[in-house]
């Protein structure tokens, strides 16, 4: 079983909920698995929803890019 800890950030496992991003991933600017800070070649990893009574939040989240090698 892959953890976030044991793939590369572009293959990690995204949050099961919003509440579980920093205010940096949830907009876009830090890495969704390490939470590093994001420049070229950032990769895109889909929606985290969460929701707040009846007010839906959703966050794009982006991931490190691939290593040189591939994996």
């Amino acid at each position: 079983m892959e953890t976030r800890e044991s793939t590369a950030c572009h293959r990690a496992p995204l949050p099961d909920d919003f509440w579980d991003l920093s205010a940096e991933q949830a907009l876009g600017r830090a890495c969704v698995a390490c939470g590093r800070a994001l420049g070229a070649g950032a990769v895109y990893r889909g929606p985290v929803l969460g929701r707040d009574g009846a007010m839906l939040l959703d966050a794009d989240v982006y991931a490190c890019p691939p290593p040189a090698d591939g994996l």
